[in-house]
């Protein structure tokens, strides 16, 4: 069985042996996004009882944290330039941390630049330099601070906006949610981000295949069996356009106000913490090999970066012990990074 969310970097995959005898599943929208969620347990009221705190969940971190929904924490930041958020500081934190370590490669307050090139969307386009310099004018985390819960800039054009962060963010929230006591392992699939803990009751972990950057949605060169970690890829196949055969992708650098240059296609990272995984598998993106891989390895997590030259990268021997790797055949390689 295969899950296929449209536009995914990953696929969630069952593998092993049958699934449990009492198991849930269901789907939601938030976040801008289909959700997944699938519980293993004893209890049938039980299971559904948590697929319920899951939904209520997300429903709650989404109308908290979007900047398209009215009256949201960042909604109110961007209003009215400060916003107390609350038991929400932790996503804004990890924000605005990444920035600063990746040299404001990833930056939350991408916003003015994302909504002029609009990369999926209707309103998609090629802006002109002069509109890319105008609108970088709003954009710098630097002018933004986070003290007791007070989300604040003295900068009026400062916007925040958390895309490359809250699906991760949302999953953990609402994986915290769950009875672990009624609920022996599941699986939250939120797309190109995955959460899984606990195991099958079989004992087996979860699999979660990883795409190929230039396969359809189903393709993959490999497969993940995780348990109690979460993953999130970054890829230039998501959202794009071409025009004059050049691609132009939804992951800016928020340096340059263009679709990162990186060459690169993928990078996934792979955390016990989703808010993480989801920030650094952009970052690391935007960064580029050499300096993504010391960004995620400055953070202690593991990483597998994908270049155009199909060369896939891994920055920890336990990625082999992971990562069921099956790419030959489409030209793929696996090999360590040694940078």
């Amino acid at each position: 069985m295969i899950l296929t969310v449209a536009l995914s970097a990953m696929i969630f995959t069952s593998c092993g042996k049958p699934a449990a005898p009492v198991q849930g599943q269901n789907t939601d929208f938030s976040m801008g996004t289909a959700i997944t969620t699938t519980l293993y347990g004893n209890s049938e009221d039980a299971i559904e009882a948590n697929l319920s705190a899951v939904r209520e969940c997300l429903a709650s971190v989404d109308q908290d944290i979007s900047w398209r929904m009215d009256g949201s924490m960042t909604a109110l930041f961007n209003a009215n330039h400060e916003a107390v958020v609350g038991d929400r500081e932790e996503v804004y934190r990890i924000a605005l941390d990444v920035a600063d370590k990746s040299g404001g490669a990833f930056d939350p307050t991408v916003l003015p630049i994302s909504r002029l090139w609009d990369i999926g969307g209707e309103g998609q386009r090629h802006p002109s330099d002069e509109e890319i310099r105008e609108a970088m004018a709003d954009v710098g985390y630097q002018a933004v601070s986070l003290k007791d819960g007070l989300l604040k800039t003295e900068a009026p054009g400062v916007m925040f906006e958390l895309g490359a962060v809250g699906k991760g963010y949302g999953l953990t929230a609402a994986a915290e949610q769950i009875d672990r006591e009624a609920v022996s392992g599941g699986i939250l699939s939120a797309g190109s981000s995955i959460l899984t803990f606990g195991t099958k009751p079989d004992g087996s972990g979860f699999c979660v295949a990883l795409r190929n950057p230039r396969g359809g949605p189903e393709d993959r060169i490999g497969i993940f069996t995780l348990t109690d970690l979460s993953i999130s890829t970054s890829g230039d196949y998501e959202k794009y356009f071409e025009e004059d055969g050049k691609r132009y992708h939804h992951i800016l650098d928020a340096r340059t106000g263009k679709p990162a240059d990186s060459g690169l296609m993928s990078v996934t990272v792979i955390a016990d913490n989703s808010t993480l995984c989801d920030a650094l598998s952009t970052a690391g993106f935007i960064l580029g090999l050499d300096e993504g891989m010391k960004l995620l390895d400055n953070y202690g997590v593991m990483g597998v970066f994908i270049d155009n030259q199909r060369n896939v990268y891994y920055n920890n021997e336990r990625i082999l012990e992971l990562l069921s790797f099956d790419g030959e055949d489409e030209g793929y390689h696996l090999k360590p990074y040694e940078g």
